[in-house]
């Protein structure tokens, strides 16, 4: 990690923005910081450091960082831009404050807020993270450090300088394991771990199964085993393969007499079933004879039940040779109701035709219709009804002429009602004046609106901005929560792919053991654990994973990392937009109320804005009074003319209308108007047709009947039928027939049949009584059950050999598994206690590889310690330890060249405990450098103790520091010792102010 420009504002003694260009410090590699006692020299520290994590470089808290010195509404906010990884970021911070109300009085709490951005090649800003979390987390993984991490190796704090130095070995362990990437040896030791606890595991169910595999063959022995002796004990299960031979012989002989007992129940069986078979076969043809006699005397008590089958089948044909007579009578009388229920509905129709109709013929009102009148009257009533009609046409065109007469003098009437409107027409011209003063009046309102207008709009528009802004709080935060959802999601495909990885890489370490084994050589000392004879290399597995799969799994986590910053953007785009509609809205923005005060301002600048956009009509509406009064005058003169002319045409045509209604009374009687009477003649003369047809139908359907009830008279008499009613009662349909003519035929057939059954030769000769075969069944069911039961004891017996047989043969490959695993067992958990520092010398894999880069780092800490002290100190590295449950190695002492004896570290005065420190910072860094896969470290910054170091100590301290500017390292310093300005001349100066403190960068006095 390598700052590049730090910007503060309102923040520690800091009240106005301020910002270091560490590029331009870089330039020399060692700058110094200073200024009075108090200026906030330590606070730019405390600022970089919270830029990055969200602390303090210090034991200051978090809690009121905001400048006492700033502006009420000034926000404080650290911003720092860095580079890691080749790539350059930008990371934002605000701390949690107070600010005061946007409405009302007093002051709101804000909460912390912070934002990471990529910084791209044209100055464009991509949002990497917009959640504090989600911020520490990105920090974290870019800069290879954790707040505290970064306070030991990176900013080292006053007072807290020498942490590292005098940290305990866990500690420094934790460190280092940060610094470097030894992760792949504490798995490679898990790893083991693991396959030793399942080798054990893998040894100890072997012996499991061995005690398993006795006690089944013991169990499978238990039923066949002979009583003990009274008084004797039962026989051991046994401990031993040649236990489990003993019994394999045993149940063998137990197998010979069960299949002995077996033939012997077979032969008595088959005897007795050999009897019963003869006795069931003379039991068979007896019960064969009793059945057939049975059914003989069952079908001859049927015989007159079949006869009377016999006479009605006989009837039934009779009466089909009259089913054509009968269906023609019931066809002719069934037409026949029906002609007459359509002539019933016809008489019905023409009574209501006649009863609605006036100005009738007299043939046609005498006319009786409650029964059918004859042919002779209904054909003379349509003939005088069809004469009236012509007649009332004629007065219905006269009618019509009447009609139009009286539209004429409508138009006359309406004449009239025009003089009435031009009389209207007067009094609203009168009117005029006094609306023309009203007018002036809504004038003068008009104007005043009009003046007011810009401030009732400006009002409205910053009303309808805070409703919409309310309004659409609701949808940005909808948006937001769709958009964390999507980042969540993102985020566990990223746990995923990272799962998936991390699953590859288990397992290239699990095969680590096989790649190991390819380099092993007879002879050659073992890698792992030194020995030199290799009976069991491990083998490469089917599932082997190579540095190609693992490769493509980095592709795809790098892909869902990206895919999951591109969401992070996103949610940071949301959260930008609802904070914005937030501001806007105002605290507790209420979307109701925000909108119902922008409908009042709106309505309040519409109905000025319509009173001043009528200023121009109601101008011009005064000016046109005075003309349309003319015009009124004008036309009221007109309409006068024209009335009078129309007044006399209504009298003429008034006069007409009442001759033609005269004349149409006379001929058609008062009150009947002659289209309506017209359109009563329409139905009766229909209904009339109808029913001279209907009379001709019934006269039709009669004589058909009268011809088919003659027809069956005549076919009755030649038939054993007295009625009609017996004819069609002894009808049956074919189907019936058939029936019972195959019943008939089958009860004949099966007396035959039976009688036949009895007069066969095997039926003869049988005894009276049923032969009894229950007593030799009984005999071929104990006999079965014999052999079942001996069946069952050979079965189980030849079971249990084969299953003993089988557990004494796993028993002794298992025996054999057994020692192999055990063996492999034992080997793995040495190896494993090894590389897990469990054993001696206690150091575990991982913390060795740590020792070796902390003696790196000693080294390089050494070449500087020897300068600074004038050769008197070096540090070394110490592996004692490992009693008590601890682990050794990672332990520092320090070589006094002047006694030669070592010591603690503790020992080291203040000014020695500096150096020491100073020294071992730069020590890590130059190793961090040196060895490819550790962090970068291309500053650092040192708070304070260079005033503990005398004069000839510092310049020496001082000599150190110079050589670090070839490094292209960027080390500042913040002291108050006045020889270092001296030394030093580029820098920041801290200068204390009333207002706040400010900042000078650049070279120093």
């Amino acid at each position: 990690m390598k700052p590049h420009r730090l910007t503060i504002e309102a923040f520690g003694p800091y009240a106005d923005p301020v910002a270091v260009d560490f590029d331009g410090l870089a330039a020399e590699g060692l700058f110094l910081i200073h200024g009075t006692t108090g200026a906030g020299k330590t606070f730019l520290l405390d600022a970089l450091c919270f830029a990055l994590y969200g602390e303090v470089s210090g034991d200051r808290s978090v809690k009121g960082l905001r400048s006492d010195h700033a502006a009420p509404g000034a926000v404080p906010r650290v911003s720092l831009e860095f580079s890691s990884g080749g790539a350059r970021y930008r990371v934002e911070r605000v701390p949690a404050h107070t600010a005061p109300k946007i409405r009302g009085q007093g002051f709101t709490d804000k909460p912390s807020q912070a934002f990471l951005f990529r910084l791209a090649a044209g100055g464009d800003e991509q949002p990497v993270a917009a959640k504090t979390t989600e911020v520490d987390k990105e920090v974290v993984a870019l800069v290879g450090l954790n707040a505290g991490q970064f306070r030991q190796v990176i900013l080292l704090p006053q007072g807290r300088f020498a942490e590292v130095l005098r940290a305990k070995a866990e500690e420094r362990e934790a460190l280092l394991k940060t610094l470097f990437d030894t992760e792949i040896y504490e798995r490679a030791g898990w790893w083991l771990e693991e396959r030793a606890r399942e080798a054990r595991q893998l040894a100890l169910e072997q012996a499991r199964e061995q005690e398993v595999l006795r006690r089944r063959a013991a169990d499978a022995w238990a039923p066949h085993a002979p009583e003990p002796p009274e008084g004797a004990e039962p026989a051991a299960p046994p401990t031993d393969q040649g236990g489990l031979e003993a019994l394999v012989a045993g149940i063998a002989t137990v197998v010979q007499g069960t299949e002995a007992a077996l033939q012997e129940a077979s032969a008595g069986l088959q005897a007795a079933q050999t009897t019963l078979a003869a006795l069931a076969a003379q039991a068979d043809r007896w019960d064969r004879r009793a059945a057939a006699a049975a059914r003989l005397g069952e079908l001859e008590a049927k015989k007159e039940t079949v006869e009377a089958y016999r006479q009605k089948l006989a009837l039934a044909e009779r009466a089909e040779r009259l089913r054509s007579s009968l269906g023609a009578e019931q066809e002719a009388r069934r037409a026949l109701a029906l002609v007459e229920r359509d002539l019933g509905q016809q008489l019905g129709a023409a009574v209501r035709a006649h009863d609605g109709a006036r100005a009738l013929p007299v043939s046609v009102r005498r006319l009786d219709l409650t029964t059918l009148p004859s042919a002779e009257d209904l054909a003379a009533a349509g003939a005088d009804l069809a004469a009236r009609g012509a007649e009332v046409r004629e007065l219905a065109r006269k009618a019509e002429e009447a009609a139009q007469a009286g539209a004429a003098a409508a138009a006359g009437q309406r004449a009239a009602e025009a003089e009435a409107g031009r009389a209207t027409a007067v009094a609203q011209q009168e009117r005029l004046a006094a609306e023309q003063e009203r007018e002036l009046a809504l004038l003068a309102q008009a104007r005043s609106a009009r003046d007011q207008l810009e401030g009732l709009q400006r009002a409205a528009r910053e009303a309808e901005g805070r409703a919409v802004a309310a309004e659409a709080i609701a949808p940005a935060r909808e948006r937001q929560n769709g958009a964390e959802a999507a980042r969540n999601a993102a985020d566990r495909d990223v746990n995923t792919a990272a799962a998936g990885l991390n699953e590859l890489r288990r397992r290239q370490i699990e095969g680590m053991a096989a790649r190991l084994a390819g380099g092993l050589a007879a002879g050659t000392p073992c890698p792992v654990c030194g020995a030199t004879a290799h009976p069991a290399p491990a083998r490469p597995s089917a599932d082997a994973v190579d540095d190609g799969a693992i490769t493509t799994a980095e592709r795809t986590l790098a892909a869902a990392t990206q895919a999951a910053q591109a969401a992070a953007v996103a949610l940071a785009n949301a959260q930008t937009a609802l904070a914005a509609v937030l501001e806007k809205a105002g605290d507790g923005a209420d979307p109701l109320a925000a909108r119902q005060a922008a409908v009042s301002a709106a309505a309040a600048q519409l109905a000025a804005q319509a009173l001043a956009d009528g200023v121009p009509a109601l101008e011009q509406r005064t000016a046109d009074r005075e003309q349309q009064r003319q015009q009124l005058a004008q036309a009221i003169e007109a309409a006068a003319t024209a009335i009078a002319l129309e007044s006399r045409a209504a009298a003429e045509a008034s006069q007409r209308q009442r001759a033609l209604a005269e004349q149409v009374a006379r001929e058609l009687g008062e009150g009947l108007e002659p289209v309506a009477v017209l359109r009563a003649f329409g139905p009766l003369e229909a209904a009339l047709q109808a029913l001279v047809a209907g009379a001709g139908a019934h006269t039709r359907a009669s004589s058909a009947l009268e011809q088919a009830a003659r027809r069956l008279g005549q076919e009755l008499a030649a038939s054993p039928f007295a009625t009609a009613a017996d004819a069609a009662a002894a009808l049956q349909e074919e189907s019936w027939r058939l029936k019972l003519v195959e019943r008939i035929a089958a009860y004949e057939a099966e007396v035959i049949e039976q009688r036949n059954l009895l007069a066969a030769p095997d039926l003869a000769d049988l005894p009276e009584t049923r032969p009894d075969t229950a007593a030799a069944a009984e005999a071929v069911t104990r006999a079965d059950a014999a052999r079942t039961r001996a069946v069952e004891r050979h079965s189980e017996a030849r079971g249990a050999q084969r299953e003993i047989t089988r557990l004494a043969a796993e028993h002794r490959d298992g025996a054999e598994a057994l020692a192999a695993k055990q063996e492999r067992a034992d080997r793995i958990s040495a190896v494993a206690s090894r590389c897990q520092g469990k054993a001696a010398p206690y150091i575990s894999l991982q913390r060795w590889v740590l020792s070796a880069y902390l003696a790196d780092i000693c080294g390089y800490a050494n070449q500087r310690l020897t300068l600074m002290t004038s050769g008197r100190y070096q540090l070394r590295l110490t592996n004692e330890g490992g009693h008590g449950g601890r682990k050794a190695g990672l332990g520092l002492r320090v070589l006094d060249a002047y006694t030669g004896e070592e010591r603690e570290v503790s020992s080291l005065s203040g000014g020695e405990t500096f150096q020491a420190s100073l020294a071992l910072a730069l020590g890590v860094a130059d190793t961090v450098q040196a060895h490819a896969g550790g962090v970068p470290l291309e500053a650092l910054f040192i708070d304070e103790g260079f005033g503990s170091l005398d004069p000839d100590n510092l310049q020496l301290a001082m000599d150190e520091l110079d050589r670090l500017r070839e490094g292209g390292r960027m080390i500042g310093l913040i002291s108050h010792v006045g020889a270092l300005r001296e030394r030093i001349r580029c820098g920041i100066e801290v200068i204390a102010g009333d207002r706040g403190s400010s900042l000078r960068v650049g070279v120093t006095a």
